[in-house]
């Protein structure tokens, strides 16, 4: 009876809604043809009113077309939107509202007069809908009603009393006695052959079978005791977790390797469905259409997965599953057969790791060549620049002229910017040299502090955790200071005037990280230097790129994108790791991991006296210049030809060699630059001292990773200097060699 009011309910209201729609669009359709009339009627009068300005007639007719059935509102405005007349209100949103521009044709002109608005109201279609709803809604419900009762009576008079004989037969039945036969108190049953009468014939045959199958099921007991321990013995020494579950995927029999595995005793998964084994119940339901589905026709095979043991513990499977069939096609439920697979994932993840490593490697590589290219040529560059404006600086100073020594200051104010930002490639290209020694961190920590904490908003705590029994490091001084100032601007910047910004320094003797710059294993004993922001934290998309250069998040102008650049050239170049621990919104910790030193190393560092040297200290000394940048080359000329020294440039290697073998060369230093066309720097210097091995050489180079200060003079080398170099140094470097040479 519910079946069929619901049926004829939905019906009903099927039905229902067709002829609303039908009378609302009707309603609808009225009221546009009552505007459409409006226009064709009434139009032409109105224009004619507007046209002569007759107020009182507008106002007439506007009164007659609001009393028009449906319309509640007509205004008429001028051509300048003016009201001119209107009639009745609006007072419903449930309107249909049409504009009609009036225009006037007079002597083959258009003029626009202004605007007619009629709105009508849909209230009297809703009220029309309203009330049809109502009379077919209760004639149905009574129809429905008495229909069903009736249907209810029939069916429980031929069918429903007789289900009732049949369940109670069914439950007298006993398989250790012949059944009795069923039968039914209907009217000339015997004659019948309906739907009823084949369910008593099949039930009496089925319960006959029944029992026959019973009796032979005794019979073959022994021979199913002795399959059934042959499984046992097959099924249980199987080291491979087995689960064996019905077509609802409730857990029928388990073997003891699948206790092992999962850690569930025989307790904790009776009458639970392998729900329990998965991760996420939406990779359960997922499986199930996939693989316990026969509408799926899935080709039984191996699968990974992961599941879930008792502890919540993640295990990584290979499955191999399929349906369990009677020879005679009929589906018993399904096996699964899982093996623990978590020694091939930490093996596969660790080659991922390693495979990751060497990409890594290889693109930061292959940036830091491009970055130290750059730096060398943006080297000759530069020091053309600084050494004309030096050498320009010194000319203008006493000139009067304060604009031209102003601008000649900023142009030197710009090319030092640059030096730092040279330095700062040459610093994540691992190209810039270093000076080891044994430092002790909490001591530069408390320079670093010294010189940050003026820059840091009041609004920003700065707050440390120094542990003052840290072994030293091996570092360069002002390398490891630059790193560490690099990482506490970084902080206050991403704090944005509030937060805490703490610096941490302990000693970590068992380290097992990764380092999220070289994505290299990091392992053993390390000095941690950590800092530590409540900033907005660094988005995961950018996480695996923040060590490249010139990547920044900040505004323009507000950074160069070089500082975590920097933190990475350095820190590899002394064999040390960083790790980064960052959410966003919740502040980011970086973590630098340097191996401790244990010997103290540092070598005293003597500083030479600053000269304050005439132009004419030269004495006519012959200087030979080799540098392929004649740019570069013509300002050294200029600028060592002002102390009073005699030189000559050469933009060849070769060219050079050949001037030094002339018998008339009387050179008493060279200058040479180490990357240059046919013939490098060092394999010059190699050649000349074959020729005199008393003549100082001065190897100048922007970046190399073939020389450096120490190869340099091991070399034979008097002095090594790095690109650009400051007038200065270049001038008291050449002073002290020949005057040691004499």
């Amino acid at each position: 009876m519910l079946y069929i009011v619901l049926f004829s309910s939905i019906v009903t209201l099927i039905l229902t809604a067709i002829q609303l729609r039908i009378d609302y669009n009707e309603g609808i359709n009225v009221i546009h043809q009552r505007i459409k009339q409006i226009e064709l009627t009434n139009l032409d009068s109105i224009r004619q009113s507007l046209w002569t300005i007759d107020t009182s007639s507008i106002q007439i007719q506007a009164d007659g077309l609001s009393r028009i059935n449906d319309i509640i509102f007509v205004e008429i405005t001028d051509e300048n939107n003016r009201l001119v007349a209107s009639a009745g209100k609006v007072d419903t949103k449930n309107t249909i509202r049409k504009n009609i521009e009036l225009v006037q044709e007079y002597r083959g002109k258009k003029t626009a007069l202004g605007t007619l608005t009629i709105v009508a109201t849909k209230e009297n279609v809703y009220q029309k809908l309203i009330d049809t709803v109502v009379v077919i809604l209760i004639s149905q419900a009574i129809k429905t009603f008495l229909v069903s009762l009736f249907v209810l009576i029939i069916f429980y008079y031929l069918v429903t009393r007789h289900l009732e004989k049949i369940s109670q037969h069914f439950e007298k039945l006993e398989l250790t006695s012949r059944p009795v036969s069923l039968s039914l108190n209907r009217h000339n049953s015997d004659n019948v052959d309906d739907e009823l009468s084949r369910v008593v014939k099949s039930i009496n045959k089925m319960s006959n079978h029944i029992y026959q199958s019973y009796t032979e099921i005794l019979g073959n007991q022994h021979d199913l005791a002795e399959r059934e321990a042959k499984f046992s013995a097959i099924f249980n020494s199987i080291t491979d977790a087995i689960v064996i579950v019905d077509n609802d995927r409730k857990i029928i029999q388990t073997n003891p390797a699948f206790h092992t595995t999962f850690g569930y005793s025989k307790e904790d998964i009776k009458d639970k469905t392998t729900l329990m084994l998965y991760d996420n119940s939406d990779e359960y339901f997922n499986q199930g259409e996939k693989r316990y589905n026969p509408q799926a026709k899935t080709t039984p095979g191996t699968y990974e997965i992961n599941y879930k043991r008792k502890d919540g513990s993640l295990l990584p499977s290979e499955t191999l599953g399929g349906p369990i069939n009677l020879p005679d096609g009929t589906q018993l439920g399904y096996i699964g057969i899982i093996r623990d697979i978590s020694a091939r994932k930490t093996a596969e993840k660790e080659k991922a790791r390693l495979q990751k490593q060497l990409q890594q490697s290889q693109k930061m590589h292959a940036i830091g060549q491009l970055t130290g290219g750059i730096a060398h040529d943006f080297n000759n560059i530069l020091a053309s620049i600084l050494g004309y404006s030096e050498l320009a600086q010194q000319i203008t100073k006493n000139s009067g002229d304060s604009k031209l020594v102003q601008y000649i200051e900023r142009i030197n104010i710009a090319g030092e910017r640059a030096r730092k930002l040279v330095a700062q490639l040459l610093a994540f290209s691992r190209g810039a040299p270093a000076d080891l020694q044994s430092i002790k961190l909490p001591v530069l920590i408390d320079d670093v502090i010294s010189l940050i904490r003026p820059t840091i908003p009041s609004s920003i705590l700065l707050r440390t955790e120094i542990d003052d029994q840290i072994p030293a490091v091996l570092m360069d001084n002002t390398q490891m200071h630059q790193m560490l100032m690099n990482l506490c601007i970084n902080a206050r910047d991403a704090m944005t005037g509030n937060g805490i910004m703490t610096i941490k320094l302990s000693h970590e003797t068992s380290v097992d990280k990764i380092c999220n710059s070289c994505n290299g294993q990091i392992q053993g004993e390390y000095v941690q230097l950590t800092v530590e922001d409540t900033g907005s934290g660094i988005l995961p998309e950018i996480l695996d790129s923040i060590f490249d250069p010139f990547l920044t998040t900040k505004d323009v102008g507000k950074g160069t994108g070089m500082g975590l650049s920097v933190v990475h050239g350095i820190l590899h170049k002394h064999h040390s790791h960083i790790v980064v621990e960052t959410k966003p919104g919740s502040g980011t910790h970086f973590h630098l991991l340097i191996p401790p030193f244990y010997e103290d190393k540092a070598s005293p560092i003597t500083e030479q006296p600053v000269v304050n040297f005439s132009h004419d200290i030269g004495n006519g000394k012959h200087l030979l210049i080799v540098d392929d940048e004649e740019t570069l080359a013509t300002f050294l000329q200029d600028f060592l030809q002002t102390y009073g020294y005699r030189v000559t440039i050469s933009t060849s290697s070769k060219h050079a060699i050949e001037l030094i073998r002339h018998p008339s060369a009387d050179f008493d230093l060279i200058i040479t630059d180490q990357t240059m066309p046919e013939m490098t720097g060092t394999e010059m210097i190699k050649e000349i001292l074959q020729i005199n091995s008393d003549l100082p050489v001065i190897l100048c180079s922007g970046y190399s990773e073939l020389i450096d200060k120490d190869k340099a003079l091991k070399l034979g080398c008097s002095k090594y200097l790095d690109k650009p170099i400051q007038n200065r140094v270049l001038i008291q470097s050449v002073y002290d060699i020949l005057t040691t040479k004499n």
